[in-house]
């Protein structure tokens, strides 16, 4: 007979109460404290220097109100711009150029007043990207005189035919109507994931080149054109954007640089606002791009430059027939 032994009584396991969780406030001295405090100090620091100046110096009352309403528009214009690129890391030259376009500036001075904005935030972005070791030196040196060619070239062409503005602006705006239709285009393919991998581009020296005169000559183009056919060939994105990047503060200091010598007038007042507003937009543009959908904006921005462009060369046509 076997012998039963009594199980024991299950033991309960004495359970520790759990504190409630703590909020953990950043330090005092956190980065991003730091950094906010600057920002306000600077923010403060700027107005009341402003209202010190309006008050106390007649002449800057009378230089402001003197500043053509143009700047203005370009200065919110050149912000919004700015915004949007950097919520889809493009389209800052295309949609410059139509707004210009649409105030009646020429397409040289248009594309003039694109590029010399563009000289600073690329210089920096550039600068990044370098230090970052997010530059592909083979492929920088591949791409840097072909475009600087295509570039000088381009703005040379442009600028000679000033006087024929009114010819010039239809073709310009045919320009951005296709690009236009390429950023539609691309905006589709993203939403519907699709993914197309072309053969690894060779000729990157006519690439560049090619991306450098139609830049020049539409006021943008570069990164839609050179940057998207290098990651549609294979290249890693991440060193392809550093190197296009690095080469495009270049291109746009010698393209500006030969608009400035040829043109005998530039639109200062556009040049400007451009330059003001996005370098304003720069420090908020990726914060607020994290919040907004890239395909959105993608497709509006495309909507947008494509109605403006078909104005555009629907005006010219009136006109002519």
């Amino acid at each position: 007979m076997e012998k039963v032994i009594p199980s024991a009584a299950p033991t309960t396991a004495k359970t520790t109460p759990v504190p409630p969780q703590e909020t953990v406030l950043p330090a005092k001295g956190s980065p991003s404290g730091k950094r906010l405090l600057w920002w306000t100090a600077a923010v403060l620091f700027l107005g009341i220097t402003l209202t010190f100046i309006w008050w106390h110096t007649p002449n800057f009352q009378q230089y402001v109100e003197d500043i053509p309403a143009t700047f203005y528009y370009f200065l919110i214009a050149g912000f919004i711009f700015a915004m949007i690129d950097g919520a889809i890391g493009m389209s800052y030259g295309i949609t410059s150029t139509t707004f210009s376009l649409s105030m009646g500036i020429p397409p040289a001075s248009a594309s003039t007043a694109v590029h010399i904005s563009e000289i600073l935030s690329n210089g920096i972005a550039g600068w990044m990207h370098f230090k970052m070791g997010n530059i592909n030196k083979k492929l920088f040196k591949m791409l840097i005189i072909p475009g600087i060619t295509g570039a000088v070239i381009g703005a040379y062409l442009l600028s000679s035919l000033e006087h024929y503005a009114t010819y010039t602006k239809p073709v310009v705006s045919l320009y951005t109507l296709i690009l236009g239709s390429i950023i539609l285009k691309r905006a589709i393919e993203v939403r519907n994931k699709k993914a197309h991998q072309h053969k690894k581009i060779k000729k990157i020296g006519i690439l560049g080149f090619f991306g450098g005169f139609i830049d020049a000559i539409g006021g943008g183009g570069w990164g839609s054109i050179v940057l998207s056919s290098l990651i549609a060939g294979g290249r890693h994105p991440r060193f392809s954007l550093g190197t296009v990047k690095l080469c495009r503060f270049f291109i746009a200091m010698l393209s500006s640089l030969t608009f400035v010598t040829v043109l005998s007038h530039v639109h200062w007042d556009a040049v400007m606002g451009l330059v003001i507003g996005s370098a304003l937009a720069s420090p908020i543009a990726a914060r607020v791009s994290n919040k907004i959908s890239a395909k959105t904006i993608m497709i509006a921005v495309a909507v947008i430059v494509i109605l403006a462009s078909i104005k555009s060369i629907y005006g010219f046509a009136v006109k002519v027939l």
